[in-house]
């Protein structure tokens, strides 16, 4: 499977998502909050049957991730120089084990020796969703855009960007588009399930999600990003199997077991599962060090503790 730059489903984690990124989704929204971009979005998808309201039991989320889980990417080569070959390889080394910070300085120096490679500049927006810098991945990404208009993978970055930054119809827009360019992209579809999620349109948010799994069906973040949205909508136990194909795919990703933590701690209440999620995620926040990673899991601790007391 051809993941492009590791965090657009998380920017989510900066993304991770697509992250990875903090971004609007998941069932957040309010029902009558909903913009009227979203809602003509929703109704053009079709009917679709209401789902239980859980608002009154439902378990306490992890908060949306602000770098998304990094994925497997390609590596187009630049057409240069040799020296120039290995800096983009380089880059993409960084970027898929979450060095975000060495992945940006290692794609600007591939930018400077070849500024019309257009994957170098949507690597590097890659990179800078994951650390929370959105506006700017949205200028690299419209650059990279600029030189490739088919590049489909770059539209889907930029809707990522798009909903951290709240510009809902701009992310559906380029969702749309990227899945238009390449409809075996697992990105688009993804982020078009959590629009029409936070649209309050479940069924057709589950049919996307559904989607990304069977395009992506050894990948990691197609399964945790569904699990995310079983969670929201109450559909616990299909949430924690998701999470559990997360985190085995995708074993050294920190947020997977946040959010599994969650659902071991507040629905099952098995209390020594919770801990050892949190620990490894806190374990695999330090190199490199994903401060947001380890606050999450200092607060779950805390509020983990506090459980095990009232339960005693």
């Amino acid at each position: 499977m051809n993941w492009n730059p590791g965090k657009w489903l998380a920017a989510f984690g900066a993304v991770g998502i697509i992250a990875l990124i903090a971004c609007n989704g998941g069932g957040d929204a309010e029902d009558d909050g909903v913009s009227p971009e979203l809602d003509e979005m929703a109704s053009a998808a079709g009917e679709v049957d209401a789902i239980p309201d859980t608002s009154e039991s439902e378990p306490t989320a992890t908060p949306e991730p602000t770098t998304p889980i990094p994925f497997p990417t390609s590596t187009p080569e630049p057409v240069n120089t040799n020296e120039n070959v290995r800096n983009y390889a380089r880059a993409h080394s960084y970027l898929n084990r979450g060095d975000w910070v060495q992945a940006e300085r290692q794609f600007t120096v591939v930018i400077e020796i070849e500024p019309q490679f257009a994957r170098g500049y949507e690597g590097r927006a890659s990179a800078l969703i994951a650390q929370g810098k959105t506006a700017e991945a949205v200028s690299d990404l419209n650059r990279a855009i600029q030189l490739k208009p088919d590049l489909a993978s770059a539209y889907a970055g930029r809707a990522v960007a798009h909903m951290s930054l709240g510009n809902i119809l701009e992310a559906n827009l380029d969702a749309v588009q990227a899945r238009q360019l390449d409809p075996t992209d697992p990105n688009s579809v993804i982020v078009l399930g959590r629009l029409l999620s936070a649209a309050s349109r479940p069924a057709d948010a589950l049919e996307m999600f559904n989607e990304g799994v069977e395009l992506a069906p050894d990948e990691g973040p197609a399964y945790w990003w569904r699990g995310r949205f079983l969670f929201q909508i109450g559909s616990y136990d299909l949430a924690l199997a998701d999470l559990n194909l997360a985190i085995e795919l995708s074993p050294v990703s920190a947020q997977p077991y946040l959010d599994r933590a969650v659902i071991y701690m507040d629905v099952f209440e098995e209390f020594d599962l919770a801990r050892a999620d949190i620990e490894e995620a806190y374990s695999l926040a330090e190199e490199p060090r994903d401060r947001e990673v380890q606050d999450q899991s200092d607060a779950l601790m805390e509020r983990l503790e506090q459980a095990e007391a009232g339960a005693s």
